[in-house]
């Protein structure tokens, strides 16, 4: 073991140079005081908001506060906001900087994040030297993701309304063409509504039969339903079958149609973002703490070797 640790314990050496310790740490503190002021140090103030993400679709199998994070930290609503609050101007990060959008990107990321709280919200907090611009910041991030959100369910809606457009023109078209075989029937054969014109031809056919009548053109209406009624027939049960798709296509359209043109938030804010009227950062206190203590730390350090050599080295 040193023989100096022998002789000499922590608190009497501490004692010993105690008005040297003293002197060391008031001009540490005094020091960390001045670089820890906002002449050196501008102060940062921070603004927070607290959201919970509703009327979300299914996107992935992530929760829905999950989904909101990834949203969130979405390059599409970092460039936005890059763009709305003119952050590499705010942010002092010149275009012709080599490591332009590294350095932006970086300032951002390191000034702005997004946390999921413990009862599945999302916690948006912005630091800034400007309270007004770290309020307004947050406030513009949740109306991004909304735009966002929004975009991405229009896209999403969008297809299934086109989908369902088509095959609405399909089927109608289907339709049209079975109807004007219907109406060829009608007007080549006289075979309209199968089941009463079957019924009425074929009563006064063999009444007249029966009367010992023999009427022509009877006959041949009763001909005609006779070949044609079962073509006839089919047709009107593929009509009937399509009108039934036909309107249940339409629905569905119409529920696209009004998903893809309302006007809904994707967020409910639970509390509200507001300028901060006392920093955030720098911490003074800890600043001057923690500088005065790690000065102690390198003093007692160099005394410590100033007084092993002492004392192997006596005069």
């Amino acid at each position: 073991m040193n023989p100096y640790l022998n002789n000499k314990t922590l608190l009497e050496l501490v004692l010993k140079w105690k008005y040297h310790l003293g002197v060391i740490a008031v001009i540490a503190g005094a020091i960390s005081i001045v670089l820890s002021s906002p002449l050196f140090l501008k102060p940062k103030y921070k603004s927070t908001s607290i959201v919970y993400p509703v009327n979300m679709g299914e996107y992935s199998e992530e929760s829905y506060t999950e989904q909101m994070l990834e949203i969130l930290n979405s390059g599409d609503i970092r460039d936005n906001m890059i763009t709305a609050f003119k952050l590499d101007e705010h942010y002092k990060i010149s275009p012709l900087y080599k490591y332009y959008k590294t350095a932006l990107y970086g300032k951002y990321a390191e000034e702005v994040s997004f946390r999921k709280t413990e009862n599945e919200a999302v916690r948006i907090t912005v630091l800034d030297t400007d309270p007004l611009i770290a309020c307004a910041m947050v406030d513009s991030i949740r109306k991004f993701y909304d735009k966002k959100v929004r975009l991405l369910h229009r896209t999403k809606v969008a297809e299934e309304f086109n989908i369902r457009t088509l095959e609405l023109q399909r089927l109608k078209l289907e339709m049209d063409s079975l109807s004007n075989c219907l109406g060829e029937l009608g007007q080549k054969y006289g075979v309209m509504e199968i089941t009463g014109q079957s019924e009425g031809i074929s009563a006064a056919y063999f009444q007249a039969l029966a009367n010992g009548k023999d009427n022509q053109a009877l006959k041949d209406a009763f001909n005609n339903v006779a070949s044609k009624s079962p073509e006839a027939r089919s047709l009107m049960i593929r009509v009937e079958s399509l009108a039934i798709r036909v309107g249940k296509v339409q629905e569905l359209r119409d529920d696209a149609y009004r998903e893809l043109n309302k006007e809904i938030t994707y967020s409910v804010v639970v509390t509200p973002p507001y300028p901060a009227d006392k920093k955030d950062w720098p911490k003074r206190s800890v600043i001057v703490l923690m500088s005065m203590f790690f000065t102690l730390m390198m003093a007692m350090v160099v005394i410590g070797v100033i007084e092993n050599r002492n004392n192997t080295n006596p005069v």
